[in-house]
């Protein structure tokens, strides 16, 4: 199996299965639907192919593919593939579709409701497929196994950078692209998957095709955004762009969520900045009023802005017009990083709360794009329903602001607006049942608010989904998405942890 280079981190510790000797023969039996090793070997029983990977079967490292970050959802699968090639993909998909094995392509599981999890299935970690294998002047060809913040480290040594970013970038690429992949430069360059090139895919058919916008262009297309739904991306070709060296960040402070959106959407018209994120941040300790529940108390937030612009020399800074927004006026703070230390900020960030405990704790996240006139009202409701038992130590509220003309993969589903807001409610909650179970009721509730108002779920939520829900989320293309679902998953086997075709 390959060995993925990359620089230490905690947020991607080794797990259960790093440790374990790689198993003798495998036997398959399709009547119980078990493993066996070869001592009990019977006529009826199906001998596992060869694989340059591992095939893990061991009950006590299943557990780790029975969770993802969210912490809420737990389904146990039949077995964990951590392949050593493309070849083993493409092996295991046709083994599964001959046996009817559900199965689910998984990159680190950072997902809030079972989204990458495949019960009594088939979990491919695309983890240890991760080489990075070719950068050309403005593209990159990488496996979709390949961590983000590895990809960066890699393309700025020669002076490029991929155009979006997730804040948080210890995520793999094939993960981040079965969804969208936003970030702060969102409102300028789009999403993530709309810097992709072409894609190496292995369909449900267990075919491994290259796809783009000129070859198989419907599987291209249904990949991107497309919750993984009718194939599993191997590799990836991506854009890349001249990076700068250094990052200023200014930072405008505000009394409350209103005035904040008002500058929030100002910045976007301002050629100079390169990155803008609106934060909600509770104050610790603060009023005492009572709020939804027994011994619950009302939140009060610090509200800020934070603009970034990218540079070389801080001599360019002095030929900025004046960030002298309409509402905060000049910042209240400015901080210089590297670039490479700016992309990293949110993994060092979740590496502190994980010393501290707080990831492994439940995270009901509710991730909503609204359009721009409703989002002061849904912000509103939203702020006035969090208190501090909903919304724990380690919670916080993001804005991301978006112009659809950005946008070019139809799966990513988003408000008809010419402009909106991703709205992320980022919770963090004690693991009690009754507690996780009332939070994602109103998660459910909040996400009818906001498609009320024309808005969208951004997938990766912790939001209870029937296959009516998701054919109202994909709207007009849903005949289309089903079409192609047909063409490459006829046996309807990818996309376990969603259900969607069930």
């Amino acid at each position: 199996m390959p060995s993925c280079q990359s620089a230490p981190m905690s947020v991607a510790p080794r797990t259960s299965a790093d440790q374990l000797p790689e198993p003798p023969a495998l036997y398959f039996d399709p009547d119980e639907r078990s493993w066996v090793m070869a001592a009990d070997t019977a006529s009826r029983f199906v001998l596992v192919p060869r694989l340059d990977g591992n095939l893990i079967t061991d009950p006590s490292a299943l557990a780790d593919m029975a969770d993802d970050f969210g912490h809420l959802i737990h389904r146990t699968p039949l077995a964990w593939l951590r392949p050593g090639s493309t070849a083993d993909v493409v092996t295991m998909v046709r083994f599964a579709r001959r046996h009817g094995i559900r199965l689910v392509g998984r990159g680190c599981g950072h997902t809030a409701f079972g989204q990458a999890q495949a019960e009594a299935g088939l979990v491919v970690d695309m983890r240890s497929l991760c080489q990075i294998h070719d950068i050309m002047l403005d593209r990159v060809r990488v496996d979709a196994g390949v961590i983000w913040r590895d990809l960066i480290l890699a393309t700025t040594a020669v002076g490029l950078t991929p155009p979006v970013l997730t804040d948080f970038t210890a995520l793999t690429v094939g993960g981040t692209l079965s969804v969208g992949g936003v970030g702060g430069r969102s409102f300028r360059y789009g999403a993530q998957v709309d810097q992709v090139v072409e894609l190496q895919v292995v369909t449900g058919q267990g075919e491994l095709l290259t796809c783009s916008a000129e070859a198989h262009a419907g599987l291209f297309y249904g990949m991107l955004a497309g919750l993984g739904l009718c194939g599993i991306v191997v590799q990836a070709t991506l854009r890349l762009i001249p990076t700068r060296q250094h990052a200023r960040t200014y930072r405008f402070f505000y009394p409350d969520h209103t005035t904040l959106l008002a500058d929030l959407r100002w910045l976007t018209t301002c050629s100079a900045i390169d990155y803008i994120r609106g934060n909600a941040v509770p104050i610790p300790a603060q009023s005492a009023t009572p709020a939804g529940g027994p011994g619950s108390r009302r939140l009060r937030f610090q509200f800020f802005l934070e603009a970034t612009v990218f540079y070389d020399d801080v001599g360019e800074l002095a030929g900025l017009p004046d960030l002298d927004l309409p509402v905060a006026g000049e910042a209240d703070q400015v901080e210089d990083r590297t670039y490479v230390a700016f992309t990293d900020q949110v993994v060092q960030l979740v590496n502190e709360l994980d010393a501290a405990g707080l990831g492994q704790l439940p995270h009901p996240w509710l991730d909503l794009f609204v359009p721009d006139s409703a989002v002061k009202h849904v912000s509103t409701d939203i702020l006035a329903q969090l208190d501090d038992t909903t919304f724990g130590p380690g919670s916080l509220l993001l804005f991301y602001p978006f112009s659809r003309d950005t946008l070019r993969c139809p799966l990513f589903r988003v408000p008809d607006e010419p402009t909106f807001v991703l709205v992320d409610i980022l919770r963090t909650i004690a693991p009690d049942p009754d507690l996780m179970a009332a939070v994602v009721a109103r998660n459910r509730h909040l996400y009818e608010r906001v498609v009320s108002t024309g808005g969208q779920l951004y997938p990766i939520s912790a939001v209870p989904m029937d296959t009516r829900d998701w054919a109202r989320h994909f709207g007009p293309l849903w005949q289309e998405l089903t079409r192609t679902k047909q063409q490459y998953d006829p046996d309807a086997l990818l996309g376990a942890g969603l259900r969607i075709f069930d």
